[in-house]
C-alpha cells in the first residue's frame, strides 16, 4: 500500500512537472496506457533501461528524473535485488567486480572507476543507494583524494580538499560513508567522516553534499586507534569502527550517529571461555540491516556470529545468535559478508571465494582472483547530487 501511494505521489508529480512544459510537447502524453501503470513498468527496470528511454520523449524524461520516482525506484530495488561490490587487492592493483545475484550463474562484471590509472592506492570506503565513495591514499600520505561515484549512471563527483592538514608519518587516518534521509523532501545528504588521530589528541571533520564542504565537529575524549583506513560497516546509512584497544579480552566498537553528528560507543564485547587467550579473527558485519560481529579463531571450523541485543529495556548486551559452519570441503574460513537472503560469502584459507546457503549446506565458488578481499551491499539507483560529472569511459574495455 504504501508502496502505491508512492507510485501515485511520483505519477502525479511527472504530471505536474510536464504540464509546466510547452504546448508544443502535448503529443508526448498520447501514450496507450495510463502514466500510473507507465510510473509502475519503469520502476521495475533496471537503472541502463532507464537512461536510455529518458530519450524516448519528455513525458518519460519526466518522470524517470522525477526525486520521487527516483526514491521509489531505489526503494523497489532495495527490497528485490540482491547485489554485491567486490573489492579485490593484487600485488600492485585494486579492481571492483559486480555480482548482480550470487545465487545465480552470473560471472561478476569489472568495474572501471574514474582512476583507471590510479589503482594501487584505492580504497572503497562504503557502498549507499548505489552510491559508492572511493579514497584514493599514499600511505597514509596527508595528500588523497575522495569522491563519490554511481558506476549505473556513471556519474562522479570529487570531493573538496579537507580541513585538517597533517604531516606524513605521524597521525593515523580513518574514513566512514553515512547518510541522512529527509523524510519531508524524498532526498537526504551524504557524509563522509574523516578522523585524523593524532598521538595526544583526535580531529574529527564531516563533509555534507548538501553544503558540499566539510566542517570540524568537536569530540570529547575521542582517543581512537583503527584497524583500517575505512570503517568496517555501513548499516542503516551509519558507519561502524572496531576500536583497537589495549585489552586481549575485550571488543570496542564505535558508530557515527548522522542525524546529530556525533559518535556513540557500543557495549564492549568481553571473551570467554575457548576465546581466552587466543588469536582472534573479528569482522563487523551487516547481518540483514542489524550490526553483527563475527569471530573466528584457529583451529575452530566455524564462526560464531553475535548481534546486540535489548533486554528489557536495559542497555544493550552482546548476545551469541548462532553458529555458521563447518563448511564441507572447507577447514577455515572468514566471512565477508551475509547477503539479503540469509546467504553467506566467505573466503577460504586458498584465497578463494564462495557462497554458502545454511539451509541446505550447499556451496558455489565464485570466480573472483586477488590476494585480499572485501565484500559491500550494493543497489544499482539513478542517485545523483549536485555537482555529478559524467565519467571518461575512453579506457574502458
Amino acid at each position: 500500500m504504501a508502496n502505491q501511494e508512492r507510485n501515485t505521489e511520483a505519477a502525479d508529480d511527472a504530471m505536474s512537472s510536464s504540464s509546466s512544459s510547452s504546448s508544443s510537447s502535448s503529443s508526448d502524453y498520447n501514450l496507450c496506457l495510463p502514466i500510473e501503470i507507465i510510473f509502475d513498468i519503469l520502476n521495475r527496470l533496471p537503472v541502463k533501461s532507464l537512461l536510455r528511454f529518458r530519450c524516448v520523449c519528455k513525458t518519460f524524461r519526466h518522470v524517470i528524473s522525477n526525486p520521487t520516482f527516483i526514491s521509489s525506484h531505489l526503494l523497489h530495488h532495495h527490497t528485490t535485488t540482491a547485489a554485491t561490490i567486490f573489492t579485490f587487492k593484487h600485488r600492485t592493483t585494486t579492481s571492483f567486480s559486480l555480482l548482480q545475484s550470487p545465487s545465480s550463474s552470473q560471472k561478476p562484471i569489472n568495474l572501471v572507476h574514474p582512476f583507471p590509472n590510479h589503482t594501487r592506492d584505492l580504497h572503497l570506503v562504503g557502498s549507499i543507494n548505489g552510491l559508492l565513495c572511493l579514497s584514493r591514499t599514499l600511505d597514509f600520505h596527508p595528500r588523497f583524494l575522495l569522491l563519490l561515484w554511481n558506476p549505473a549512471t556513471k556519474l562522479f563527483k570529487s570531493l573538496p580538499p579537507p580541513i585538517i592538514q597533517t604531516a606524513p608519518r605521524f597521525f593515523q587516518l580513518s574514513l566512514g560513508f553515512g547518510f541522512r534521509f529527509y523524510s519531508t523532501t524524498s532526498s537526504g545528504d551524504y557524509k563522509v567522516v574523516r578522523i585524523v588521530s593524532f598521538k595526544s589528541h583526535t580531529r574529527v571533520e564531516v563533509y555534507s553534499s548538501i553544503s558540499d564542504c566539510w566542517r570540524e565537529i568537536q569530540v570529547m575524549d575521542l582517543r581512537f586507534y583503527f584497524h583500517k583506513l575505512c570503517c568496517g560497516v555501513i548499516v542503516n546509512g551509519a558507519p561502524y569502527w572496531l576500536l583497537s584497544t589495549a585489552s586481549n579480552d575485550c571488543l570496542r566498537f564505535t558508530w557515527f550517529d548522522v542525524q546529530n553528528d556525533v559518535f556513540v560507543l557500543l557495549p564492549g564485547l568481553h571473551f570467554s571461555g575457548s576465546y581466552y587467550g587466543t588469536t582472534l579473527d573479528c569482522k563487523l558485519m551487516d547481518w540483514k540491516d542489524n550490526v553483527a560481529v563475527a569471530v573466528c579463531c584457529p583451529g575452530n571450523p566455524c564462526v560464531d556470529v553475535w548481534m546486540l541485543e535489548d533486554h528489557c529495556g536495559s542497555e544493550n548486551n552482546w548476545c551469541k545468535k548462532f553458529v555458521i559452519g563447518p563448511v564441507l570441503g572447507v577447514e577455515r574460513f572468514w566471512l565477508l559478508q551475509c547477503t539479503k537472503n540469509g546467504e553467506i560469502i566467505a573466503e577460504d584459507a586458498r584465497k578463494r571465494i564462495f557462497l554458502y546457503n545454511p539451509r541446505n549446506v550447499e556451496t558455489k565458488y565464485i570466480p573472483i582472483n586477488g590476494v585480499q578481499f572485501e565484500a559491500f551491499h550494493y543497489v544499482e539507483s539513478l542517485v545523483s547530487i549536485k555537482g555529478f560529472k559524467q565519467q571518461e569511459l575512453n579506457n574502458q574495455h
